[in-house]
């Protein structure tokens, strides 16, 4: 049984993210695991012990009442809980090399957080074990098509089965799109979108009932890859493959996306470990 993961606080974004996670889970045949970590005694020394066992109360109430809330919207579906006295990013990376796909809330960064790493589902995205989904909050959405981003030099076979499996289970079309240059001549236009659709050839016939079309998307792809389908119910996008080091994942296409996209995004590897 596949296992999706959801971190958990006491935002909107995450009761969203739980939301997804649960419409995921239940077209999986999988089970759902809401994992809620909250500052442990060596983190809070200036709390007294009262209100450390409040922050906990909390935490399980939270976790408890999203749970309750999940199992009546969906009868059939398993949902198990997890709350820690840990710090979120630490506790939801162990959780990450146990389970299928781990989802998360996506909240705006702030200016401190776009001047390094991001929020903290930006840091998770990046070092997670398994494929990280981030949902926006008002943004559980299954009815648009599931958008993946190619590169034609260097297609990631793990990205486009992901979007082909993922529009598969919701029943929705697939839409490739490569980014080109402002500049591109016609004729580099139309190279790049023949490349494009010959490397879908086999994945049509891997499924034959998925439509699929490719569009091209102009100009910088750190902008114009997020918002190329306003209306995607999920991007997939790869990690860097340089690493997800500071200075490589502050600069990439990847974490740029992650902090624009207005809808579902989920970032896999580039290639199947």
């Amino acid at each position: 049984m596949k296992t999706i993961a959801v971190g958990l606080d006491h935002s909107q974004e995450s009761e969203a993210a739980a939301r997804w996670g649960a419409a995921a889970a239940v077209r999986r045949g999988g089970r759902l695991l809401l994992v809620h970590g909250y500052a442990p005694a060596g983190a809070a020394q200036g709390l007294a012990e009262f209100d450390i066992e409040n922050i906990r109360d909390a935490a399980l109430a939270r976790a408890d009442a999203v749970a309750n809330s999940l199992r009546a919207d969906h009868l059939q579906l398993r949902v198990d809980t997890l709350v820690r006295p840990e710090l979120p990013v630490p506790l939801l990376l162990q959780v990450s090399e146990h389970v299928d796909l781990l989802v998360l809330g996506h909240h705006r960064a702030n200016w401190l957080e776009r001047l390094t790493s991001g929020s903290v589902s930006a840091i998770l995205t990046a070092r997670s074990k398994c494929p990280v989904v981030t949902v926006p909050f008002g943004n559980v959405c299954f009815d648009g098509p599931v958008v993946v981003a190619v590169d034609v030099d260097a297609p990631s076979d793990q990205a486009i089965k992901t979007a082909f499996e993922r529009a598969r289970d919701i029943g929705q079309r697939v839409t490739i799109i490569c980014a080109i240059p402002d500049d591109a001549a016609p004729e580099q236009i139309s190279d790049a979108y023949a490349r494009a659709d010959t490397l879908l050839d086999p994945w049509r016939r891997q499924y034959p009932d998925c439509p699929v079309n490719v569009q091209l998307v102009n100009g910088d792809p750190h902008r114009s890859l997020a918002e190329a389908v306003p209306q995607a119910s999920l991007l997939v996008i790869t990690r860097p493959r340089a690493g997800t080091a500071f200075p490589v994942w502050t600069t990439s296409v990847t974490r740029a996306a992650h902090h624009a996209a207005r809808h579902p995004i989920a970032v896999v590897d580039h290639s199947a470990s």
